[in-house]
């Protein structure tokens, strides 16, 4: 997707991966290593988390185009869109899968099989898979397991989003 002649997939290498990014993120978010809540995130309703999750994933995402260079207003919105619906997200956690623990597996899950309402244009398959990303997107972050969070968000430019290109849906 490059219309706007911008595409985060071609900007690997500015991906943070280093302690020094996770402690500026951390240091922007105001928090060390404890939790960001007191609430236990396992003990949320998955639809909270991905509330959460949703929110983390997109700013996750306009940060990297920003920090790559993106400035058009129209070519940041049209990625970050392409980046954020469900059929990509979809896409991104089936990448994940097999770096997933167990207890994050279980998240995903939890997420996955929420019931709520699906938008237009999207598939009840990928809008469900969507709501799992976001979900445990959502308990890494409330957990405070930063590290992991941007380990798991720096994987997602590698994936392969071309057979997304026709949904603009957004979650």
């Amino acid at each position: 997707m490059s219309q706007g002649g911008f595409n985060l997939a071609n900007q690997r290498d500015l991906v943070p991966d280093g302690s020094e990014d996770v402690g500026r993120f951390k240091g922007l978010l105001g928090i060390e290593e404890a939790p960001l809540s007191q609430t236990d995130p396992s003990m949320l309703p998955p639809l909270v988390l991905a509330y959460i999750g949703d929110a983390v994933f997109e700013l996750w995402v306009r940060m990297q185009l920003v920090r790559a260079g993106s400035r058009r207003m129209a070519a940041l919105h049209q990625e970050v869109v392409h980046w954020v619906n469900a059929g990509s997200q979809a896409r991104i956690l089936e990448a994940w899968e097999p770096a997933l623990t167990d207890e994050e597996k279980e998240i995903v899950r939890r997420g996955r099989n929420t019931k709520s309402g699906v938008p237009k244009g999207a598939t009840v398959a990928d809008y469900r898979l969507s709501t799992g990303l976001e979900a445990l997107v959502g308990y890494l972050f409330m957990a405070g397991e930063l590290d992991r969070l941007l380990e798991l968000l720096s994987m997602a430019v590698e994936v392969d989003l071309s057979a997304e290109e026709e949904s603009t849906d957004k979650h």
